[in-house]
């Protein structure tokens, strides 16, 4: 009976620590700071394409909500903006002070200022040709006209001139004077006569302004002990053309 007594007395006892580690352990998660964005206080602009000017700029305001001090010797480096998916742009904000309990700061940002953006992936790429047709007598008449080759009349009828036009052309190329295009003739003359054809509106081109997507995040290392590590992320999309 002594025994028993005892067993249950230590069992008892160990609940009571159990208890004590449990309070102790909400009462330190308590005092640990928790920095998030502030999205309606917070933006986030494009300016330009221009490389000696930035692509986006803004402003990004930041709060702690959580019982702790933020400590400045551990928000360093405290504010991350990648642009875009691939993280192509790197931009970061470091604050001096650090963040009291409650307290809201603000920053201002500008991410990639003296980076080249034309011609790269900001660059919306040709999705789709239209009112293309290689194989067509008519537009490759048009094609030999834009060159200089003639002929003058685009009625899709392969006669003598517009045969006369596809011999120049051929000579011009170094091959075969047969007045019929072949394959690859037929590539070379459209890849040449493009630019031309474009400018007379003769085939038109479909561009789409390239997805961008810029992230701005607090404490992108993790270095800070959070009660929530989950909502230290803004994302904003764009639509960008740097041709």
């Amino acid at each position: 009976m002594k025994q028993f007594i005892k067993i249950k007395t230590f069992g008892l006892a160990m609940i009571a620590v159990s208890a004590v580690t449990l309070t102790t352990g909400a009462a330190l998660a308590k005092d640990l700071p928790n920095l998030f964005i502030i999205e309606e206080e917070s933006s986030i602009e494009f300016v330009g394409c221009n490389a000696r000017e930035p692509m986006f700029k803004g402003i990004i305001a930041v709060k702690n909500d959580g019982g702790g001090r933020a400590k400045r010797l551990v928000v360093t480096p405290f504010l991350a903006v990648y642009v875009p998916t691939a993280l192509d742009i790197k931009h970061e904000v470091r604050w001096l002070n650090s963040f009291a309990p409650g307290e809201i700061q603000t920053k201002d940002f500008a991410a990639g200022k003296n980076t080249v953006k034309a011609g790269r992936n900001f660059t919306p790429q040709i999705t789709r040709i239209t009112n293309f047709n290689a194989a067509s007598v008519k537009f490759q008449q048009k094609a030999l006209f834009v060159l200089g080759y003639g002929p003058r009349d685009f009625d899709g009828v392969k006669g003598p001139v517009t045969r006369g036009a596809i011999k120049k052309f051929q000579k011009d190329l170094g091959n075969k004077q047969t007045g019929s295009l072949s394959k690859e003739e037929t590539y070379i003359l459209v890849r040449r006569a493009s630019d031309g054809l474009i400018e007379e509106g003769i085939f038109k081109t479909e561009v789409r302004d390239n997805p961008v997507t810029v992230y701005a995040v607090v404490d992108p290392y993790n270095k800070i002990k959070e009660l929530d590590e989950t909502d230290n992320i803004m994302v904003r999309k764009f639509k960008v053309n740097c041709e």
